[in-house]
């Protein structure tokens, strides 16, 4: 079973790669190395983590270079558990996602568990290992068939999702 963690190991690989709003990745190319967008990153991680499409156009046609939907909408085409933000913020490999205000964009991220993200960020920091505090969230995504385990408070762990 894959675990949250091996999101946030394959997404770390790619820290300092470009970022270019709008840009596609390729999800079947694993030596892909950007240009990135938040919301393909997110996609291009976890197609190479759990060789599943989630939130792109189409997650039945081969994995070739295809957009995501609106970063709002990304990863609900496949089933995912919602978890609110500030649980996520204390999931490793938790998908944390602001839905777009009007007239501005969302943005997606994987949750270090600890109150940092590792991201596609913008086009002057590129992809980042950053905070998620103090930063608007609206909710956390657990993707099926991914094992999470979520930080406590006294600094444990436990398991908070084990869905097929």
């Amino acid at each position: 079973m894959k675990l949250g963690s091996h999101f946030l190991r394959s997404a770390a690989k790619h820290l300092g790669e470009r970022y270019i709003l709008g840009a596609l990745a390729p999800k079947n190319n694993a030596r892909w190395s950007g240009p990135w967008d938040c919301a393909e990153f997110v996609s291009w991680v976890v197609y190479q983590v759990t060789g599943q499409l989630h939130g792109c156009a189409s997650n039945i046609t081969p994995p070739v270079p295809m957009p995501t939907r609106a970063t709002g909408r990304v990863m609900r085409r496949r089933p995912c558990s919602a978890s609110p933000w500030p649980l996520a913020l204390r999931t490793p490999g938790a998908i944390l996602n602001r839905i777009p205000a009007h007239g501005l964009i969302g943005h997606i991220a994987f949750s270090d568990g600890k109150g940092g993200t590792i991201e596609a960020h913008s086009t002057k920091r590129g992809v980042i290992a950053g905070s998620a505090t103090g930063r608007r969230w609206d909710m956390g995504l657990l993707l099926p068939g991914v094992r999470y385990t979520r930080e406590r408070r006294s600094g444990t762990r436990s398991a908070c999702n084990t869905a097929d």
